[in-house]
Parts: C-alpha cells; sequence; structure tokens
C-alpha cells in the first residue's frame, strides 16, 4: 500500500476543535490547519482503556492501514482524501479532507419514509457510482450505512470510513461492518473471502431503510439467523412498487442470488432518475439528492 505522510505531532500543524463524531473504530473532530485556516477532519483511534497496551497498539496500526486504503481510491472525487497521519496525545490520527454537508442519516431522519421515486433513485444511482469506482479498485467497503454518507449542499454524495474496507476475495477472520447493514457473510469469519456483493447488501438496506423505515432480517434488534423473514408483512406491503423486487434481491442471504454488480443496479433503477433541468420534487431532502441528477448526466453511464 502507499505510504502516506507522516506528520509527527497533529497539533504542530493543526488546531484540534470540536468532537463531531464517535464511532465504533475511532472518534472524529474537527480541525482547523494553523497555515492555512482550512478545515479538515481529524480521525483518531479510541483512548486507551484497561485493556492490554497491545490491543492499542494494534488499534493505532489498524488506523494507519485504513489512511492507506484510502490511497488507493485517490482520484475518486466522492471519496475523502487523506492528508496524513501523525500523533495526537498518544493517539494515532487520521487528516482527512473535510466534506462539507450533512450525514445521511440525518437527512433521512427528518423526512421518513421516502418514497419518491427521484429521490430514491437519485441516493441509490449515486452510491452505485461511487461503489463501481471503488470496486474497479479491487475493494468492498463493507460499511455501508447512511452515517457513512454526507450529502453535500448541492446534492452530491460522498462515501467516508474505510476502517472496514478490504481487498475483496481476501478471507476474514472476524465478523465486519455494522449489525444491521453487514450482509450475512460479513458477520462472522469468511474463508471463500468477501466480494462486491456484501456492498450490494448494504445498498439494499439503505433503500429498505428509508422506503419502510426497517431493516432486514431484525435489523439492529437481533442477529439475523438463515431462514428468518426478510421484512414483517406489514411493512412489505409498504414497499414502493418501483423498486420492491429490485430491494428484496439486492438483500437476498446467498450472496450469489444478488445482483452482480452495482451497474445492475443502476440500470434496474435508472428510469427513475430525474431528467436534467427538471423541476425539484415538491417534498425534497435538504439537501437535495436530486439536484445531482437534474443539473448533471450519470457520470459513468450515458
Amino acid at each position: 500500500m502507499e505510504e502516506v505522510k507522516e506528520i509527527g505531532d497533529v497539533e504542530k500543524h493543526y488546531e484540534v476543535l470540536d468532537m463531531v463524531g464517535d464511532g465504533g473504530q475511532g472518534d472524529l473532530f474537527l480541525g482547523r490547519d494553523r497555515k492555512s485556516g482550512e478545515k479538515v477532519a481529524l480521525k483518531l483511534q479510541k483512548a486507551r482503556d484497561l485493556g492490554p497496551e497491545s490491543f492499542f497498539h494494534s488499534a493505532g496500526r489498524s488506523l494507519l492501514e485504513e489512511g492507506s486504503r484510502m490511497t488507493l481510491l485517490k482520484g475518486i472525487q466522492a471519496i475523502p482524501e487523506v492528508i496524513a497521519t501523525g500523533t495526537h496525545r498518544g493517539r494515532r490520527c487520521l487528516i482527512v479532507e473535510f466534506v462539507e454537508g450533512r450525514q445521511l442519516q440525518n437527512v433521512l431522519l427528518a423526512a421518513r419514509p421516502v418514497r419518491h421515486p427521484g429521490t430514491v433513485a437519485s441516493i441509490i444511482g449515486q452510491l452505485c457510482e461511487i461503489l463501481w469506482e471503488v470496486h474497479t479498485r479491487d475493494l468492498v467497503h463493507c460499511d455501508l450505512k447512511p452515517e457513512n454518507v454526507i450529502v453535500e449542499p448541492d446534492g452530491r454524495l460522498r462515501l467516508i470510513d474505510m476502517g472496514y474496507a478490504i481487498t475483496a476475495g481476501e478471507p476474514t477472520e472476524y465478523e465486519r461492518g455494522t449489525r444491521g447493514w453487514a450482509s450475512p457473510e460479513q458477520s462472522d469469519a469468511c474463508p471463500s473471502g468477501l466480494t462486491r456483493r456484501a456492498d450490494i447488501f448494504g445498498l439494499g438496506c439503505i433503500l429498505l431503510e428509508m422506503t419502510v423505515m426497517r431493516l432486514p432480517y431484525g435489523g439492529l434488534e437481533e442477529r439475523a439467523e438463515l431462514g428468518g423473514p426478510v421484512l414483517p408483512a406489514d411493512r412489505l406491503e409498504k414497499l414502493p412498487p418501483e423498486f420492491a423486487s429490485l430491494a428484496l434481491r439486492m438483500v437476498r442471504w446467498e450472496g450469489e442470488e444478488r445482483p452482480a454488480d452495482v451497474r445492475e443496479v443502476f440500470d434496474r433503477i435508472r428510469r427513475y432518475l430525474p431528467q436534467q433541468g427538471s423541476r425539484r420534487p415538491s417534498k425534497r431532502l435538504r439537501p437535495d439528492p436530486t439536484e445531482y441528477y437534474r443539473t448533471h448526466p450519470p457520470r459513468l453511464w450515458r
């Protein structure tokens, strides 16, 4: 993996401001470059607890590995760029491009259920375009969820947090991802290796979550089990007919039964994308993801 620039003591170069996120693999802070005044995002490994020192050092190495994975995605506009690594009060730190906008999670919470076909297609379509580029570089994100998607003021989506990303086909020894959005093959060791179909499952979860406000197979409430219902009957009835069969196929238990890649998903939702120059939806999200397609053609598949 490509080496990331090491700057040593973070506070010599950046002012560490407010904590803005608390994830399982690190804490996210807002920072400011002391010379230019530009905002940055600072991802710090979790502070050391009462566990062995070796666990703390291993977490630091994992954070640096995340930075190296992100360099493999350099040039993909929708993935924030890693600027440098450093240390802040004994904790390893990634300095990352700051993304202005709101978490998709908060955008959806203010408006769910989201069933306008153009809005649903704009969110899923943009994520398909981003994931296509990630998958082309042989990586699987493994942690697709609204919390890891930022909606910029102009409606563009950005995909963040590569902490669980892995090379496609690489075997795993433990669970990887977030319960509720992680595919069944991510919930335990996967000797055969994870594939891009794991991300298609996560994308299907986002589709279900915003349209019927429920994650498949019990969601966050219980560990998914083979043979369990995908959704309760009352939620199945509320699936928008435009996306029902696609959504259920995306979250099939067996990876081989899901769409082969995100382009296949995109082709299924393409007809519902807003046309260039069309009007905003009467009930729009803020920021509005439809603005992306109302002002630009699809980047990858025209």
